[in-house]
């Protein structure tokens, strides 16, 4: 027998139990207590303090519970569930841009009225020296922060949601920039009269469209030399170290997203030079390809120097290693190939990421379209 929205039950022992939600887990999960009488009414009576002395508990939290608290609570419930290196951005970005603002602040007196302006701040003057204001992609960080921190403490303590109406700031997108015909081959002739390493890893990525964490990460056990695929399977990235005397570290983590794990079809020119290079090198199948002792993954900031280097003593303007991949994308787009694939190939979450980013019509192409459109 129960009594039907009390969450009062009478046990199989004779004895009548009261449940009530307690709280959540880390993975937001409803959590129970539950209260216990030998008679239906002295259970109700139970049921009913256990509730107060939760009310009264929260209240005496919402008065007490600072910034710091509300966000230190959250990054504790978050860091099972986001990989290492999305925590250490958040956890940087909260020490050097939240905290020192608003840590011990009361979360029931923050405002929204307070946010937004601490947001405009921010992107006026929000650099660490003051002498600028933060990118577009640190406030949004921020904001995303916010927003997420003050949901959790609305669900845990019933606190006011005041960051809800906060707006991420918008990013205006660059145009895609890309390596002449030209640059290509001056790059690799100037790779080949090195003759080490970073001839074969450009041309790698050049035909792969792979991102520099996961060229450094790859070993030679990713290499399907039977089926010419190439698998990826993990990153590598240098993060700020908290706890050592070395001011960053380097990392292995898994891919940026779960679609950035994937297979990648190898033209066979890459791969008769990967072959030759791992017998040339006597590499083990768990060592990795493109480093100087095989058990330890190249630096990324070591590839993006030998690239800046070569683009030097080329007098090719200064851009970052990324500028391969768009090259690669935009090449693809260019030769009217399908775009699912690339969206495969590039690790993308969705089409529409591939199609916002690298397929943009030329005034020529749009021209030609609209003479034609009404030609019979």
């Amino acid at each position: 027998m129960s009594k039907k929205g009390e969450n009062i039950y009478k046990r199989n022992d004779g004895r009548w139990e009261g449940r009530y939600q307690s709280g959540f887990d880390k993975n937001g999960k409803a959590k129970y207590k539950s209260v216990y009488s030998k008679t239906y009414g002295e259970c109700k009576q139970k049921l009913l303090l256990a509730k107060n002395m939760q009310l009264k508990q929260k209240s005496n939290v919402k008065l007490r519970l600072t910034i710091k608290e509300m966000i230190s609570e959250w990054i504790k419930s978050i860091c099972i569930n986001v990989k290492q290196s999305t925590l250490n951005t958040y956890i940087n970005i909260i020490k050097n841009h939240i905290f020192p603002i608003m840590a011990q602040m009361p979360v029931f007196m923050i405002t929204t009225e307070f946010l937004n302006q601490y947001v405009i701040e921010k992107i006026k003057n929000g650099r660490v020296d003051r002498k600028g204001g933060l990118s577009t992609k640190t406030v949004q960080n921020i904001v995303s922060i916010l927003k997420s921190a003050f949901k959790y403490a609305e669900k845990i303590y019933g606190i006011y949601n005041s960051a809800a109406l906060l707006a991420l700031p918008k990013i205006n997108k660059k145009g895609i920039e890309i390596l002449t015909d030209k640059e290509i081959k001056m790059i690799q002739n100037d790779c080949s009269s090195k003759n080490d390493y970073f001839s074969l890893l450009f041309d790698l990525c050049l035909f792969t469209g792979i991102r520099i964490g996961e060229v450094c990460a790859l070993q030679c056990s990713d290499i399907d030399f039977e089926n010419g695929i190439l698998k990826i399977q993990k990153t590598v990235q240098r993060i700020k170290n908290e706890y050592g005397q070395q001011k960053t570290k380097v990392i292995i983590d898994i891919p940026k997203t779960q679609n950035s794990v994937r297979k990648i079809p190898l033209p066979s020119m890459i791969l008769s030079k990967l072959q030759k290079f791992i017998v040339a090198h006597e590499k083990k199948n768990d060592d990795f390809l493109f480093s100087s002792d095989n058990k330890k993954p190249i630096d990324v900031r070591t590839v993006q120097k030998r690239f800046s280097s070569a683009l030097c003593r080329c007098h090719i303007r200064k851009v970052r290693f990324h500028i391969i991949r768009h090259t690669f994308a935009t090449k693809w787009v260019n030769a009217n190939f399908d775009i699912k694939s690339l969206s495969e190939i590039l690790g993308h979450s969705s089409v529409n990421i591939t199609l916002s980013l690298y397929v943009h019509p030329s005034i020529e192409t749009k021209r030609k379209q609209i003479n034609e459109l009404y030609v019979s």
